[in-house]
């Protein structure tokens, strides 16, 4: 474990319409305000919940630490903003698990815990949905969960590859990781 794993800050990503090319726009303009430290392997996952759709590209980033203290609330309005520059729109006649262009959540942030009616930190699927756990264990190995106490490589290890319904997408890992190369604003 090194030293940026203390205190992580853990975004999960996914999309399905236009996937790689929301994704990229999405992250490229989060790394712009919060420059991103590792982008996790990229997963195609099936559907969950609304199974008439296309598959959706999956992952993680890890945002560089930061001494400017950002908080859950700030973090979450620009991660919206950044969904709304990329054409989602959240309102109540599109389903939840529905299509869309772009989610990025906070998944884990430190060892905050927030528990709000439509909003979580740590994310409370990590240890249930395999495109969250796997990528997040790549990027914060050694990282306690705050509520379960585990790391997040032994959530990981829940998880049968096998007999999951996701594959690693090496297209769309490689041309997302080009975004590290690239300087913030």
């Amino acid at each position: 474990m090194d030293h940026l794993d203390y205190h992580p800050i853990l975004i999960a990503f996914g999309a399905n319409v236009d996937p790689l090319a929301n994704i990229r726009r999405g992250l490229s303009l989060l790394h712009d305000q919060f420059p991103l430290a590792d982008i996790a392997t990229v997963y195609r996952s099936a559907p969950v919940g609304l199974l008439d759709q296309p598959d959706f590209l999956n992952g993680a980033v890890r945002l560089q630490p930061t001494k400017s203290g950002i908080t859950p609330q700030l973090l979450r309005t620009s991660l919206r903003q950044i969904e709304w520059q990329c054409g989602r729109r959240r309102t109540p006649d599109i389903p939840r698990d529905g299509p869309r262009q772009l989610d990025l959540d906070i998944a884990i942030m430190g060892k905050q815990v927030v528990h709000q009616a439509q909003w979580r930190i740590p994310d409370p699927e990590i240890d249930q949905r395999a495109f969250l756990a796997l990528p997040l264990a790549e990027i914060a190995p050694d990282w306690r969960h705050p509520l379960l106490g585990i790391t997040m490589r032994e959530i990981a290890t829940r998880f049968d590859r096998s007999s999951c319904s996701i594959t690693m997408d090496a297209e769309a890992t490689t041309t997302l990781r080009s975004i590290l190369s690239s300087a913030p604003y």
